[in-house]
């Protein structure tokens, strides 16, 4: 397939360059040039753990699982001889973590990643793994979002409401820290899974980029460090996505952020999110509580204003997998005033932490911090 104007999305979404959509994709630049990008550099950055036709074939089974079947139709054309069976022992591991971390990221364990590290693999190359898997995740999301926005058809689909999915209730993490068993605001800690870079080790440029975005003194990001090119990038999607004027008022991006956080059940995002949430509307807190109060099974589009209640009913579809999101869930958002502006900023806020939520359960675990507590 040719990538016209070097745009996968629009390619893929067949969103003509001067299309109404297409320029509100331009004006949020960041994120746009940003996902193509990302997309170049984890398909080219060297490995010999994990040859290129190797991650096509994974993101195509990572397109396919999500419920993407363009993103799968593309990646399949990139590498259609791959067969996972015939796979190594090495990538038959890699292959048992996509399955996990895609379809229910919350089941990811440290058990995985050691199997991973037996079977030869270098922390650099799990950390590619990871980022290819989850930002095909993310890419499957923007695809079917933007394809919702676009299309005229009706959707005959009568999809049940999404629930607020499992979460952690082991008291200690993998290090024998205390682990939260539920949703809070509280500041949070988190430990990774494999050795993060220490900072005295990054170049000259990679110390200058992540002291830009306040990431030295980070364990996630220290460890994402391993790659580092795709680590700045993803941070400037990051800011593309949730750092821009005008459009979806910043407190509901966050609380989007929350919301898919509850579908995949990662604690840590929801207390950095729904705390920002609260910080930004200090009048909606009460709404942002009752989301993190959600009990697992219980469906997470209940007893909000119409608004948000619409925004949450997409939000949740839109995280599930594989993917339930309608065109009348985008209908009924436009009836309540939604521009195409904060429909994109909603689709791309949903889409980005299926991307965040699968490194921070796939990489690691969360801690209290005890001595907020005291």
């Amino acid at each position: 397939m040719t990538i016209f104007n070097n745009d996968l999305i629009n390619t893929l979404t067949h969103l003509p360059p001067d299309s109404d959509l297409a320029l509100i994709r331009q004006d949020r630049s960041a994120a746009t040039l940003n996902t193509q990008a990302a997309y170049s550099e984890i398909f080219s950055v060297p490995s010999t753990q994990f040859p290129i036709d190797v991650r096509y074939g994974f993101a195509h089974q990572v397109a396919k699982l999500t419920g993407s079947q363009t993103l799968a139709d593309f990646y399949f054309q990139q590498a259609p001889a791959l067969k996972i069976e015939n796979l190594s022992p090495a990538l038959q591991a890699a292959a048992e973590y996509l399955q996990i971390l895609t379809l229910s990221p919350k089941d990811t364990q440290f058990s995985l990643i050691e199997t991973l590290i037996t079977q030869g693999w270098e922390n650099s190359d799990i950390v590619l793994l990871a980022q290819l898997i989850t930002f095909v995740t993310y890419q499957a999301r923007l695809v079917e979002g933007i394809e919702l926005l676009t299309t005229s058809k009706n959707d005959p689909r009568d999809v049940a409401k999404i629930v607020a999915g499992k979460w952690n209730h082991q008291p200690f993490t993998h290090q024998g820290r205390p682990s939260p068993t539920a949703f809070t605001q509280d500041n949070l800690g988190w430990e990774a899974w494999i050795t993060a870079r220490k900072a005295e080790t990054l170049s000259d440029e990679e110390t200058q980029v992540m002291k830009k975005f306040g990431q030295l003194t980070s364990e996630y990001f220290l460890l994402l460090a391993h790659q580092s090119k795709i680590l700045e990038i993803r941070t400037l999607i990051d800011r593309g996505v949730f750092y821009t004027a005008g459009g979806l008022p910043r407190w509901e991006r966050e609380f989007a952020a929350a919301a898919v956080s509850k579908v995949n059940g990662c604690i840590y995002c929801a207390s950095v999110h729904a705390r920002k949430a609260s910080q930004y509307a200090k009048e909606r807190r009460s709404d942002v509580d009752k989301l993190l109060a959600t009990p697992t099974g219980e469906i997470l589009a209940d007893g909000f204003d119409d608004r948000l209640l619409a925004i949450t009913d997409l939000v949740a579809s839109l995280s599930a997998t594989p993917i339930q999101a309608t065109i009348s869930q985008v209908a009924t958002l436009r009836q309540l005033g939604l521009s195409e502006l904060e429909l994109l900023d909603l689709i791309q806020s949903t889409a980005f932490f299926s991307w965040a939520n699968r490194l921070m359960l796939s990489l690691g675990e969360p801690f209290e911090i005890m001595e907020d507590k005291e």
